[in-house]
């Protein structure tokens, strides 16, 4: 169906892919893994004839026996949809935001398949039924960002099999769900390509989804095929020390197990495996001996009873109006959160999991005084931030900082990083050297004083992590809230980012609170951990004790879901 001999693309100076050969057979599902910017997305966008214009491409790429390297629009437009299609990894973006999900479903139907209005939307809807989407008789007259994420990711799924396409190239269509969706995804696209016995692309860094849904495994690194074979074979007895790399730096369910001073241990990376692979940058755990480190002083040292709780979060809730049916309706209410409380005290991490919709943001969006609570208090250094002052507020603002999931979203585009990282300076309105703070906290997370002058396009999802990371501890915050901060990263970019976290906390004696929907990567850096199921706490308690001891069923739930 589709053959692959020596192709080869080039971008100005890089080569994105180097010699890949490799066939595809009717039926068979496949994975491709590896590092971001190992060449796996653009191979996704070659075998679908969408690769950047500027792309320099060689060797043969045969779809159903026809050469289509050097193909013409035209001819790809007649393949695209009816012979392979493609799931993008953002379905927000992927999706139209002005555009009901059948209007986009129906588009493609109509134009392909040449079907009447009514007989377009009958096989939307059949579509969205046979992806699991509930109550699709309603959402096809929804927009997208009236869907979960895990619903958005089905109706990109349906967008993809509407005129029954013979391959199917899923583009990390479970990197940024909970283990729970993920599972379903994946078992979709399993169900879907033996239904169709239709052939399937699966490219993830998730190594547990590739287990699930393929048969075969090729393994990238900087646009070559370095290993391939079976999944199974190469996951349990990997022959190459970089797939032996990308295995180890996988965080895991064991016992979180610290040495004799209590330190938690590093995760293994890939440079310990595969020099090559190494950044040129590392994590330092000190600043130079130039200057003192304002972070650290501030951090480290301030008034106050250290057994006192630096967050003391007491019995919040938070509702959020629902939209009224007519105008005499009664106003209805949905409780994102009911009767949460903890403390967290400085040094600790508490970790914050359950599934899409359990209200994990909401409690920190609240924390950080973005809403503000219904019901309960947030004493930070024993102050409510909903009863103190602005001005007070203002001033206890630089104690407690985010970081957010995706960093590209939350730095400027227009502006270089250097700028973006002293910006809660700018909002203390101090006279401190800003140029030097950040020139010290771009080298605690990992980068060079001079990657201030550069602009967040210009580096990879796992150094705009570290810049992110950078800007919410340059005020020297004492509460730091990591908010899904690694969810969308690859395995080994995750690593090294739960390591910088990890080395922060011992260094600076944060007090953090991790959110994720992954148990693995809480067990790898959590003290304790609060598990939340629509809204309300289920289960809290040491993390050891409640990854390896769960005495909820919803707790069980999610561990097996992790484990599968």
């Amino acid at each position: 169906m589709i053959s692959v001999k020596n192709l080869s693309v080039k971008l100005e100076n890089v080569e994105a892919l180097k010699d890949i050969n490799f066939d595809l057979e009717p039926g068979e599902r496949i994975g491709v893994v590896g590092e971001s910017g190992s060449g796996k997305t653009m191979l996704g966008l070659s075998l679908l004839g969408i690769a950047p214009e500027c792309a320099e491409i060689s060797g043969k790429l045969k779809i159903n026996q026809k050469n289509m390297t050097h193909a013409s629009e035209k001819a790809w437009m007649g393949l695209r949809l009816t012979e392979i299609a493609m799931v993008f990894q953002e379905p927000m973006s992927a999706l139209n935001p002005i555009k009901r999900i059948g209007e986009t479903l129906c588009e493609p139907i109509r134009i392909h398949l040449n079907l009447s209005k009514s007989a377009s939307k009958k096989r939307a809807l059949n579509l969205l039924h046979e992806v699991g989407l509930p109550d699709a008789k309603v959402k096809i007259n929804q927009f997208p960002h009236q869907l979960s994420g895990g619903q958005r990711q089905r109706v990109l799924i349906a967008l993809a099999l509407s005129c029954d396409p013979k391959v199917l190239i899923a583009d990390e269509p479970t990197s940024a769900l909970d283990a729970h969706v993920a599972l379903q995804i994946t078992d979709l696209l399993v169900s879907i390509s033996m239904k169709r016995k239709m052939a399937l692309v699966f490219i993830s860094h998730d190594l547990n989804a590739v287990a699930r849904t393929t048969k075969h495994l090729v393994v990238m690194f900087k646009g070559e095929i370095l290993e391939r074979g079976s999944t199974d074979k190469i996951l349990r007895n990997p022959d190459h020390n970089y797939t032996k790399g990308l295995i180890s730096a996988r965080p895991n369910l064991n016992p979180n197990i610290r040495d004799h001073e209590g330190k938690l241990q590093r995760l293994a990376t890939m440079a310990d495996f595969f020099p090559e692979s190494k950044e040129s940058h590392v994590t330092k755990s000190e600043c130079t001996e130039t200057h003192k480190s304002k972070i650290k002083r501030n951090c480290l040292n301030f008034e106050g009873d250290p057994t006192e709780p630096l967050l003391d979060v007491c019995s919040l809730s938070r509702f959020y109006k629902l939209p009224r049916l007519n105008f005499f309706e009664k106003q209805k209410y949905s409780a994102a959160i009911t009767g949460v409380g903890f403390k967290l005290f400085r040094g600790k991490t508490l970790g914050v999991v359950g599934k899409s919709g359990s209200g994990k943001s909401t409690i920190a969006r609240l924390i950080m005084g973005f809403e503000k609570p219904d019901n309960g208090k947030i004493l930070i250094r024993g102050n409510d931030i909903n009863k103190i002052t602005k001005q007070k507020l203002r001033s206890l603002r630089s104690d407690f900082q985010m970081v957010f999931q995706d960093p590209f979203g939350s730095l400027d585009p227009r502006r270089k990083v250097g700028w973006s990282i002293a910006e809660p300076l700018r909002a203390q309105k101090g006279k401190a050297d800003h140029k030097m703070l950040v020139a010290e906290v771009l080298e605690r997370v990992g980068l060079k004083h001079s990657d201030a002058e550069r602009y967040p396009h210009q580096f990879s999802g796992g150094q705009r992590q570290r810049i992110a990371i950078a800007r919410s501890i340059v005020s020297g915050p004492s509460l730091l809230i990591a908010d899904e901060a690694v969810s969308a990263l690859d395995v080994s970019v995750q690593a090294q980012v739960l390591n910088l976290f990890i080395e922060l906390q011992e260094n600076l004696g944060l007090g953090i609170i991790f959110i994720s929907h992954d148990l693995a990567v809480i067990n790898s850096i959590c003290d304790d951990v609060l598990v939340m199921k629509d809204g309300h706490m289920v289960e809290t308690g040491s993390t050891n004790t409640v990854i390896n001891s769960p005495k909820d069923v919803y707790t069980h739930e999610l561990l097996s879901a992790a484990r599968a």
